[in-house]
């Protein structure tokens, strides 16, 4: 007998080839597929870690050569190398310098030739430039070519506001050819043999200089020299005050301070005195409109604002206020000739810096002008 074949059932349909391939490799396609997004997920994360570590390692960079806060913030991009240089020790380059690799060590020479230059320690500035010649010398730094890495000028035009051009862009003076150690080792010839005009070197305190030491509510104190051969009638009478009994200034309270404010303001650190009205306990009741009692008349002298400079509040008539003064604990040359300088700090220039830099309220900080939060007031004046 043979065997009749069964009848599909009605109703039914027979797999087709690919769900017979399915079936039959369908752990293999699953491997497959697992196997690649097991890969996928590999390299990311590898990529990932690797990324991490480049960050990581170039951020100890940016620390190290002081540009961290221009590399985490765009506003500090136009802060140029030695502004950011300014403050580091050559001795912590050259000890970066010694775990620096090949990519970051000829920004690291570079760095050290330039904050030699600051420190006018120009054999170990002309060392680093050779060192990174020798040691690179097919870097973008070293090689000359006919635009180099520069920071090109703007040229200034005096241009009426009517003929100002909306969106027209600045013009710049032509790129100057070379590399930028050969432009850096032009700087530091320049830098050797520049002399400070006299009008910009801070003169020396005659050893005879009267003096006059001030203390305040808040412990400090500031002595000041006066320049009585360049103010002789502002000194004659800022003495005359100080000998009083009690001293004019004794009771007094810092009425104004000045520094760069949190927004566009900017100001350099000083604090003024001489408003009688700040012996009130309110100050609500302190003005600064009426007129001084002991004005002379304005000198024109050849002193400069450097830091320490203690000049005379402009009074009416283009003359001089000697019981209201500035002292300055940074350089502002800004005020030359506007006021007159007549002394300088010679103890306690870092008690003037830090009443510029007491708390004021949000606004006045905003602004970097105000009266400080907590008074500070002279207790004492004494001629020395």
């Amino acid at each position: 007998m043979t065997a009749t074949p069964i009848k599909p059932l009605e109703g039914t349909e027979s797999p087709n080839q690919i769900e017979f391939l399915w079936e039959r490799y369908r752990r293999h396609v699953n491997a497959v597929v697992t196997l690649v997004l097991l890969a996928f997920a590999g390299y990311y994360t590898f990529k990932w870690v690797r990324q991490r570590q480049v960050d990581q390692h170039w951020s100890a960079f940016c620390v190290n050569l002081g540009i961290d806060k221009s590399y985490l913030n765009t506003e500090g991009l136009p802060t140029s190398l030695a502004e950011n240089l300014d403050g580091l020790d050559l001795p912590k380059l050259e000890q970066y310098l010694t775990s620096a690799d090949n990519v970051q060590a000829p920004y690291v020479h570079l760095a050290i030739a330039r904050r030699a230059m600051q420190a006018k320690n120009w054999d170990r500035a002309e060392a680093a430039l050779k060192d990174l010649e020798s040691r690179f010398p097919n870097h973008e730094l070293v090689v000359s070519g006919s635009y180099p890495v520069q920071v090109r000028e703007e040229v200034k035009k005096d241009i009426k506001d009517e003929e100002r051009t909306p969106g027209k862009k600045p013009e710049y003076k032509p790129a100057k050819p070379g590399s930028p150690v050969l432009m850096m080792r032009e700087q530091l010839i320049a830098a050797k043999s520049f002399t400070s005009p006299a009008q910009f070197v801070k003169p020396e305190i005659p050893g005879d200089a009267p003096k006059v030491k001030f203390e305040f509510s808040d412990g400090s104190a500031i002595t000041l020299a006066l320049m009585v051969k360049q103010a002789p009638k502002l000194c004659e009478q800022f003495l005359a005050l100080a000998k009083q009994e009690p001293a004019f200034w004794v009771g007094l309270s810092i009425d104004e301070v000045q520094r760069n404010g949190k927004g566009f303001a900017k100001h350099p650190k000083q604090f003024h005195l001489g408003f009688t009205t700040t012996r009130e306990e309110e100050r609500s009741k302190w003005t600064k409109t009426d007129a001084s009692k002991h004005e002379v008349e304005f000198e024109a002298v050849d002193l400069s604002h450097f830091a320490g400079a203690v000049s005379a509040r402009e009074a009416t008539d283009g003359k001089s206020a000697a019981d209201r003064f500035w002292v300055c604990a940074e350089d502002a040359s800004e005020f030359d000739g506007q006021r007159t300088v007549f002394a300088y700090v010679v103890e306690g220039l870092e008690a003037a810096t830090k009443i510029c830099e007491a708390s004021m309220s949000a606004q006045e900080d905003e602004a970097g002008s105000g009266v400080p939060s907590d008074k500070i007031t002279v207790t004492k004046v004494t001629v020395l």
